[in-house]
């Protein structure tokens, strides 16, 4: 970045015309592009398979499938993982447990396994976005969502991130303290899915404090996101490695004790 720290790269952007702030998505590949396996995803792996198979064995469509595998990856425990930039599938299946971009490894995974086009978008939020369980000053973070290519159309969630009992814990909270975002949602974020429009329990894309401040654009899975982006790439070092895994460690016992307090899920 010639020197460019991040505050001054992102002034930099242009202003965008609504929704995210400017990106620089390339050329848009065919649907059929994103039912390709890679190294992390493994959906030809016989566990991520047979989970697939067994998730939606008595699914007739396409989109009642796309809605099994994110029940699913919804109900898995959040947790930080320390080296979630090259975790695959079928090592989330085993944990049993997941954050942003692990838990869209998983969910892109089980869709490619199925025949549904699904990829990754890879998005900046806000630093208040985990305010209550990281202390990141003014440092941005990148998040991952899912879309999956129903009926023609792209649909983008995350609103499998959370799951139900911290993500109504994380609101309730949000709420006591008259704050819009924080713990990882936004108050306005949602839990559900209908797969017929985009649904986000992270972030809220038409509040001005919620919506990302930039739109990476596209990728098949995090490694590739984070080694073909040079503005990020630095995850990818040992010692962005290890700061991530002293982070991930705090995160994790911080929702630990928010699952504790007195929100149970709806």
């Amino acid at each position: 970045m010639g020197g460019m720290d991040e505050r001054d790269f992102l002034a930099s952007l242009p202003p965008a015309a609504g929704g995210f702030a400017a990106s620089r998505p390339p050329a848009e590949p065919p649907p059929a592009h994103w039912l390709a396996d890679t190294p992390l995803l493994q959906h030809e792996h016989p566990k991520v398979r047979l989970t697939a198979k067994k998730l939606t064995q008595l699914k007739a469509t396409p989109r009642e499938q796309a809605l099994a595998c994110f029940q699913f990856v919804r109900a898995l425990p959040f947790a930080c993982v320390p080296d979630g930039v090259t975790t695959t599938g079928p090592q989330v299946l085993r944990a049993g447990r997941g954050d942003c971009h692990t838990k869209a490894t998983l969910m892109v995974a089980l869709l490619r396994s199925l025949g549904i086009p699904a990829r990754m978008r890879f998005v900046t939020l806000p630093p208040d976005f985990l305010h209550g369980v990281a202390d990141l000053g003014d440092r941005t973070i990148e998040h991952a969502c899912t879309e999956v290519r129903l009926d023609g159309r792209w649909l983008a969630t995350d609103a499998y991130v959370a799951d139900p009992r911290l993500a109504v814990a994380a609101r309730d909270r949000l709420r006591r303290e008259g704050r819009r975002l924080g713990y990882g949602v936004h108050v306005a974020g949602t839990l559900h899915w209908d797969g017929r429009d985009d649904a986000f329990g992270q972030f809220a894309p038409d509040e001005a404090e919620g919506r990302p401040v930039l739109d990476w654009g596209v990728y098949d899975d995090p490694y590739q996101f984070y080694s073909s982006v040079a503005y990020v790439r630095g995850r990818l070092s040992l010692s962005g490695r290890l700061l991530w895994r002293v982070g991930a460690g705090r995160v994790n016992r911080r929702v630990q004790e928010l699952r504790g307090g007195p929100a149970k899920p709806g």
